[in-house]
């Protein structure tokens, strides 16, 4: 059957990749790498040539995130999938993760911005932003933290992993497709490098994200929370608050229900907005993006 005909039949049973994208929270650049690289995705096309999928494609994305998160490679992925192989407790491989983490933290230790670079952009292209923060970046850190250089290989591939978020979330928003905008602030003992992770993980999911380099008190935070009306914004702080923060976070909360915070510090405040308040980034994230979809009228 032809894609027109086809369009006739089931209209509703095929989108775009944008829309694909949007459902999937897999970038665009990504889903074209393993149609093209790796033959994982099948799409059909328009008589102008642009990309058409389904339901079924939906599906598939879902067993390739199943195998990666269990540590497949993304190369390995196809066979398993033609041999419905997903669920399976043996297909987990870290090798290939074991030895990416290696070459990078290779290019940190020489200090080289191009090598670097490549690595991270290599990892992004071809994984979604979780499985490459997991899988690659929070280990890399990790082993950063060991090396004793007074914090010199820790410090640079956090710049450049800042550096690296910053150029990817400025690329333009469609005005056609107009989305949230996050800003991201780093309260004083939270790395620079994690708000960075966050930043890759919102703009694949579609937000439009401003991250700010530099970190801040909790009266700063509070400040520019108060600067950016239109937009959510995420104050990350690990630590603990004194009595007074406390105070001054806890009275903004009720003020002001675009912000959100993340890390120990408000955590172990006990502040009462639970939907609002989270642990970890991870859960943050999901907290946006759960606050995105609701209705305008559930959230005045």
């Amino acid at each position: 059957m032809n894609i027109a005909a086809e369009k006739n039949v089931h209209p509703q049973s095929q989108f775009p990749i944008r829309e694909l994208s949007a459902r999937t929270k897999i970038n665009t650049v990504t889903l074209r790498a393993w149609e093209r690289r790796y033959g994982l995705l099948k799409p059909q096309r328009t008589p102008k040539g642009h990309r058409l999928y389904s339901e079924k494609d939906v599906d598939t994305i879902e067993r390739i995130l199943t195998l990666v998160a269990r540590g497949v490679p993304i190369g390995k992925v196809k066979v398993l999938l033609e041999q419905n192989i997903v669920e399976d407790t043996q297909v987990s491989q870290t090798g290939d993760w074991q030895h990416a983490v290696a070459e990078l933290l290779l290019a940190v230790g020489t200090f080289s911005v191009s090598k670097v670079e490549h690595l991270i952009h290599k990892s992004f292209a071809n994984y979604p932003a979780p499985i490459c923060s997991e899988r690659l970046l929070k280990p890399l850190f990790s082993e950063l933290t060991l090396i004793d250089d007074h914090g010199a290989a820790l410090g640079f591939a956090g710049s450049e992993l800042v550096r690296y978020a910053s150029l990817r979330s400025s690329a333009k928003v469609s005005k056609k497709n107009p989305v949230a905008t996050v800003v991201l602030i780093a309260g004083h003992q939270t790395p620079i490098w994690r708000l960075a992770l966050m930043a890759l993980e919102l703009t694949d999911a579609k937000f439009s994200v401003h991250l700010l380099t530099h970190s801040f008190t909790v009266a700063a935070a509070i400040e520019l929370a108060g600067k950016f009306e239109s937009a959510y914004t995420v104050f990350y702080q690990d630590g603990i608050w004194k009595d007074l923060e406390k105070d001054l976070m806890a009275n903004v909360l009720l003020k002001n229900d675009q912000l959100f915070l993340c890390g120990t510090a408000p955590v172990l405040a006990n502040l009462c907005a639970e939907d609002r308040v989270f642990k970890n980034s991870n859960s943050c994230i999901d907290g946006l993006i759960k606050r995105q979809k609701m209705p305008y009228e559930a959230l005045r």
